[in-house]
């Protein structure tokens, strides 16, 4: 099988981990990758690099038309919560406009697959049921990233009911793993540790330790996009075009327990002090989802311990201050 695959977004987190599982998957597939950036990634035999401004319809629609993609994995977003309180509005045009050009674009072919990633965020207010949520519980977002990616999770159902594209919404939870960028809590929290052990930071500065959270390795989530990509291409799939699929591990840390980890792994003795900063007013205090039905579809199950995600996290972040790139 040699299908075109489109990946938005490619150059950023989630994207580094994706491409070379989908070369894995598929060797000889066409990989078709855009980043925002004016300055491609380096070239190489992997797949074909395209700058892109997902907000630019026109330029989506004529890269898609080009590419005509079997299908397109669509992570191109503003996905930092802290910073959509601060610029909103940019939050919104990139995860709500953004991902409609998109959609219009890939509406325009005779037949795809459209892999949308959104957000366990969307739940918000649904996770004061206290346990770990299904697909089928409402959507009530608390904050404009989870709005926004709200909005283009139902904006991609509408796309499977009203056009040829199959569609999958992945609903992911949280994932971390080496290359995250600040303003997550666990490299957050491993950068702080990096920079007292090699002596530039006095102490250790926290939020709420008291939430509890979904966590998975990013390799992880990426299986799973992968998974779902598959029955995405195959012909006798069980999907149904435009359902949610959470990506969960189905149990919640407490974030006090990522916090203890991180510091039985710490070279140095570490001062651990609260800041008002970075507590949130609408924190939810347990969030965890149900992936029986990603289990059911493709037998999914994730491989890595909260222990390896932190060890790798920390060390990332030890390389990035030696290097002076933290």
């Amino acid at each position: 099988m040699s299908p075109v695959i489109l990946i938005t977004g490619a150059s950023g987190f989630v994207g580094q981990y994706l491409l070379p599982a989908l070369r894995q998957r598929w060797p000889q597939a066409q990989l078709e990758a855009t980043c925002l950036a004016a300055e491609l990634p380096a070239a190489n035999a992997d797949c074909r690099w395209h700058q892109l401004d997902i907000l630019d319809s026109h330029a989506v629609m004529q890269c898609i038309s080009q590419i005509k993609p079997d299908l397109t994995i669509h992570l191109a977003a503003q996905a930092n919560v802290g910073l959509s309180f601060s610029h909103a509005d940019l939050t919104w045009r990139v995860n709500l406009q953004g991902s409609l050009n998109v959609f219009n674009a890939l509406a325009s072919l005779p037949a795809c697959g459209l892999l949308y990633v959104s957000s366990s965020d969307v739940y918000g207010g649904s996770f004061r049921l206290g346990q770990p949520l299904n697909e089928q519980i409402a959507l009530q977002p608390l904050n404009p990233y989870a709005a926004s990616k709200a909005a283009a999770d139902l904006a991609a159902g509408t796309l499977a009911a009203t056009s040829a594209v199959r569609v999958v919404r992945a609903r992911p939870f949280n994932h971390s793993g080496p290359g995250q960028a600040l303003g997550f809590v666990l490299p957050d929290f491993a950068a702080q540790i990096a920079q007292i052990e090699a002596g530039k930071l006095a102490g250790l500065k926290i939020g709420n330790l008291q939430a509890a959270r979904d966590f998975m390795h990013v390799r992880d989530v990426v299986a799973a996009y992968v998974s779902l990509a598959a029955e995405l291409l195959a012909p006798d799939s069980q999907l149904c075009s435009g359902e949610a699929v959470n990506i969960a591990s189905g149990s919640a840390t407490p974030v006090q327990q990522v916090l203890d980890t991180l510091l039985q792994q710490a070279k140095v003795e570490v001062t651990v002090e609260t800041d008002p900063s970075r507590l949130r007013a609408s924190d939810i205090p347990l969030a965890a989802g149900d992936a029986a039905r990603l289990r059911e579809l493709t037998g999914w199950q994730p491989r890595f311990e909260l222990r390896h995600i932190v060890s790798d996290v920390l060390q990332d972040w030890r390389q990035r201050v030696a290097s002076n790139n933290a």
